[in-house]
C-alpha cells in the first residue's frame, strides 16, 4: 500500500523469493498476543548502548511493560519481509524499529493488525506505536505524532505490455487505477482523474482494494490498467524479479515515520531522541542502505506541512 502508504506489493510474483505471506490479521475485537521474545521481530537490537537521554522520556506503562506494542499491517515489502508461514524474517520495520528500543532499553514486539485498524488502535492506546513504512499526513496528524526519519514517493506501475502506452500520470485519463483503501494512494488517483476532466479527457477510474494482494491480482489479471504503489516496495519487488514496470515515478512525496497517539507526546520525544543518536552514529544510514535507501538529514515529529 502506500505509504500508508503501504502494501506488500506484487506478491503473488514475488511469494517465494520474498517469502510474502497472506495470514488473516487482527481485527479490533480479537487482540493477538505480542510476539515471544525469540520472534526475532522482538529481539532487541545487538550493539546497541541504552540512551539515558531517550530512555528517561519513555511513559511509565511502556517502561513497566519492558517492550513496546507495536501495531503493523504483513505483508508489506520491504518494510516487512516475511517467510511462507508469515513469520517476520528482516525488513525496515523492525531493524529500525529493533535499534530505537533498544536505545530505549526495552524489546520491540510486532502485532499483526489489519491497516485500516491500525492508526485508530493507536489513538485509542490498543497499541503503542504503528510503525510500518507510514506517510505523515496533515489528517493523520490530528490524531498522533509522526517521527519521520526517511522520505518517500509513489511510483506507476503497469504490465511491461501496456509500459509502450502508459508513461505518466497524463496516460491514466479513461483507464482503471489500483489504490488500497485507506492510503496516500486514492488521493493521487483522484488529483490525476481530475487533471483529465479538467483538460476535456475522460476521468481515471479509481478502483480501491483492502490489501495490496487483491491490488495485485487485479493488475495481473487487467481488472486494472496500472497501480499507484510506493517506490521502495515497487523497486523492490521488481529486484525480485516481479514482471511489471514502473512507468512514472517521483510524485506525491511524503515523510515517513513512526506513529505513536497525540496523549504520548513524550514517547514521540522519546523516540526522536533514539532516532537522532541512531543518526549521528551511522546505525541508521547502514540499515537503510541496505535496502538501497537513506534517511533524511535530521528526524523530526510532524514534518509533513502540506
Amino acid at each position: 500500500m502506500s505509504v500508508i502508504t503501504r502494501g506488500c506489493v506484487l506478491i503473488a510474483a514475488v511469494a517465494v523469493l520474498a517469502g510474502c505471506g497472506t495470514s488473516t490479521p487482527e481485527t479490533p475485537s480479537s487482540a493477538a498476543s505480542p510476539a515471544a521474545p525469540a520472534d526475532p521481530s522482538s529481539a532487541p537490537a545487538s550493539g546497541t548502548a541504552v540512551s539515558a537521554a531517550a530512555a528517561a522520556l519513555v511513559p511509565d506503562r511502556i517502561k513497566q511493560a519492558g517492550f513496546v506494542n507495536v501495531g503493523t499491517t504483513l505483508p508489506n515489502l520491504p518494510y516487512l519481509l516475511t517467510d511462507s508461514s508469515n513469520n517476520i524474517t528482516g525488513g525496515i520495520t523492525p531493524d529500525v524499529g529493533k535499534a530505537v528500543a533498544a536505545k530505549l532499553g526495552l524489546e520491540y514486539k510486532i502485532q499483526n493488525v489489519a491497516w485500516e485498524a491500525l492508526l485508530p488502535g493507536v489513538a485509542g492506546g490498543r497499541y503503542d506505536m504503528a510503525d510500518d513504512g507510514i506517510s505523515d499526513t496533515l489528517e493523520r496528524q490530528k490524531i498522533g505524532y509522526f517521527v519521520d526519519y526517511m522520505q518517500s514517493s509513489q511510483v506507476l506501475v503497469t504490465s511491461k505490455e501496456k509500459a509502450a502506452t502508459i508513461k505518466s500520470l497524463d496516460d491514466v485519463c479513461g483507464k482503471k487505477i489500483a489504490a488500497i483503501r485507506g492510503t496516500t494512494d486514492v488521493q493521487v488517483v483522484k488529483d490525476a482523474s481530475k487533471k483529465c476532466t479538467d483538460g476535456g479527457k475522460p476521468a481515471a477510474e479509481t478502483v480501491e482494494f483492502p490489501t495490496a494482494q487483491d491490488s495485485d491480482l487485479a493488475l495481473r489479471s487487467g481488472r486494472v490498467d496500472v497501480e499507484v504503489l510506493v517506490a521502495e516496495t515497487a523497486k523492490y519487488a521488481i529486484s525480485q524479479g516481479s514482471p511489471v514496470a514502473i512507468v512514472a515515478e517521483g510524485f506525491a512525496p511524503t515523510y515517513v515515520g513512526m506513529f505513536v497517539a497525540k496523549k504520548d507526546k513524550e514517547f514521540a520525544d522519546a523516540l526522536l531522541v533514539a532516532l537522532k543518536e541512531l543518526k549521528a552514529d551511522g546505525t541508521l544510514d547502514k540499515i537503510l542502505d541496505g535496502y538501497g535507501l537513506k534517511p533524511i538529514d535530521e528526524p523530526g515529529i510532524n514534518l509533513a506541512t502540506s
